[in-house]
């Protein structure tokens, strides 16, 4: 069985076609239970905003590609433009980038290793990921922690929250006078508005599901609480509105938007959805004094304002290629272990019975120098006996011939 991956993310698919591909969290264990079903395969699914991600260990990665376009009711050739597959090498390289932030919308971001962590464990409690994904995840979580140590890939770190406040000021100006509200109480919510609350806003509020969860996190930044269901009444009061659910279907349509900005005569709003599937219609866009941002677009600014951070770049490629090597040689010699001690065993029970032979000999009087030499010879006949019959027995082979040279260490 072969370690394999397939996905797609931010740099194959465009948002329309990833939020297709979403897997809920609360979904994931049924698909990963689906999957095994199907396919028989030890599997590990990543599902973020940007990116699904589906490791698993198989002799091909065709019925997996196969099953997520079905799981999906998206038809293969649709997905096979935006998938990207890899095998061995490839995956563990590419698992390493992705844990330490390498290969995010956002350089260096640490989200991501949270969400691999949480991937692992539900598939461990599933009972789908097995003993060798788990030992690979272990080694990535332990290579993204050293990237994180030795590098400083995660400092001055482009984050969302600091794109969606250089856009603010791009609209607004000065952002004091800015009132904001976040959509949802989640982690990508409480970092956006720990980042917001040291810049000073007139005002923040936090609209939840749960009115718990939502008064939890306004107490931590000073701010207000409502339910997601008084948005509708509330939204024109906002100059920000920053939407991160896991909601399946859009939460801010183009009819609540219309009227908010025609209850703010005209006054422009940002809004900023950085869910996936999307919180904010698109449809929005037609209206005037209404900019909108997702997370493919907060993506492109960033970029552009990226501080030149190549060394850290080149020092954790370096680790992730000594990683890789090191992963693959080290599950090379764990392989080898079984047989390593069948030899060991076989060899010791040469050993014990012609010690034995020699003992009883020199008990009947043989001369210690002629019991020794005969032992000498009978263990080293035995050792080469099972070699010498193989090699006799098969037909020229050049790999064999050169394995037995490097096994006994042979000189031409």
């Amino acid at each position: 069985m072969k370690l394999n991956l397939i996905g797609l993310n931010h740099k194959t698919a465009p948002l329309g076609i990833r939020e297709k591909f979403v897997f809920p969290t609360d979904l994931i264990s049924h698909a990963l239970l689906d999957l095994k079903k199907n396919t028989s395969a030890e599997a590990v699914i990543l599902s973020t905003c940007n990116r699904t991600e589906i490791y698993f260990r198989a002799k091909t990665p065709d019925k997996v590609c196969q099953w997520l376009a079905d799981f999906h009711q998206v038809k293969m050739s649709k997905l096979k433009k935006h998938l990207y597959i890899y095998q061995k090498k490839e995956v563990v390289m590419h698992a390493y980038r992705v844990a330490s932030g390498l290969d995010s919308m956002f350089l260096g971001e640490t989200q991501i290793l949270g969400q691999m962590k949480q991937a692992s464990k539900i598939a461990d409690f599933a009972g789908v990921q097995g003993k060798f994904l788990n030992h690979f995840f272990q080694k990535v979580f332990e290579t993204a922690k050293e990237i994180r140590t030795k590098t400083h890939i995660g400092s001055s770190t482009t984050t969302i929250a600091s794109t969606i406040l250089t856009i603010a000021k791009r609209i607004f100006g000065d952002i004091s006078q800015a009132r904001i509200i976040f959509v949802g109480a989640g982690e990508i919510t409480e970092m956006c508005a720990k980042y917001f609350i040291q810049h000073n806003p007139k005002n923040i509020s936090i609209a939840n599901r749960s009115i718990q969860k939502g008064r939890a996190l306004a107490k931590k930044i000073n701010g207000e609480a409502c339910l997601i269901g008084e948005i509708n009444e509330q939204l024109h009061n906002y100059d920000i509105v920053i939407s991160s659910t896991g909601s399946q279907l859009p939460i801010i349509g183009l009819g609540m938007v219309e009227r908010a900005i025609t209850s703010r005569k005209h006054r422009p709003m940002l809004l900023v959805d950085l869910a996936i599937p999307r919180d904010i219609e698109n449809e929005v866009t037609k209206l005037d004094d209404i900019f909108l941002y997702t997370l493919d677009d907060l993506a492109v600014i960033a970029q552009e304002g990226m501080t030149n951070r190549h060394k850290a770049i080149q020092k954790a490629e370096v680790i992730i290629n000594n990683k890789t090597t090191e992963f693959f040689l080290k599950h090379k010699q764990k392989k080898a272990i079984p047989i390593i001690r069948s030899l060991r065993n076989q060899m010791e029970d040469y050993r014990l019975l012609e010690l034995k032979k020699a003992k009883k000999e020199l008990e009947n009087g043989m001369p210690i120098e002629r019991a020794l030499e005969k032992l000498s010879h009978n263990l080293s006949k035995k050792i080469l006996h099972h070699p010498t019959k193989a090699l006799n027995n098969l037909e020229q082979n050049n790999e064999i011939t050169e394995l037995i040279k490097t096994i006994y260490n042979l000189k031409d």
